[in-house]
């Protein structure tokens, strides 16, 4: 079983990971928003000094251990600020 999930970079995200899109593929196992996240932060070690947050389906997620699905949609979006 490969699971894919389209991924968009936004802000600060995308200049670290120098692009916009891209496609995670996670075979034998479901993989968890969590699993994602230290992924990146393997492969981008900068993304570990940026707050950020993640999006899936267009809906703001803060429950790190929820399943991904093939071909829900993620986003990460450089964290808010009020002004």
């Amino acid at each position: 079983m490969v699971i894919k999930c389209p991924v968009k970079y936004y802000g600060i995200i995308s200049d670290i990971v120098e692009m916009d899109t891209d496609v995670a593929e996670f075979s034998g196992y479901i993989p968890t928003l969590n699993d994602l996240r230290l992924i990146l932060e393997k492969g981008y070690p900068d993304m570990m000094e940026v707050d950020y947050l993640f999006a899936v389906n267009q809906q703001l997620v803060s429950d790190m251990s929820l399943e991904l699905k093939d071909n829900d949609e993620i986003a990460l979006l450089p964290a808010f600020s009020g002004g």
